[in-house]
């Protein structure tokens, strides 16, 4: 009887791909640009109710050009449609 044997069909099924759950150089790039952003802005005496719209504004843009060049169009319709209504209440 074989001691060692390999079902790779059951071990793919249940691993996760390695680049899935690592951590890339953008991705935390990403995490510290906004306080650093953020806090040069109040340093310079900008007043923080004119920062977080800003950032959040410089977000959204940054997001939908990643959808948009990532092929994900029907998504940045709807999200555009939804920022349409949101600032027409």
């Amino acid at each position: 009887m074989p001691k060692n044997i390999h079902f790779p069909a059951a071990a793919s099924a249940t691993s996760v791909a390695p680049e899935a759950n690592r951590l890339t150089l953008p991705a935390v790039l990403g995490v510290i640009a906004l306080p650093v952003i953020a806090a040069a802005l109040a340093a310079t005496g900008m007043p923080s109710s004119e920062i977080v719209p800003l950032l959040a504004y410089s977000t959204g843009i940054g997001i939908a050009a990643v959808l948009t060049l990532s092929g994900g169009r029907r998504l940045i319709a709807g999200l555009a449609a939804l920022v349409v209504r949101a600032t027409q209440q």
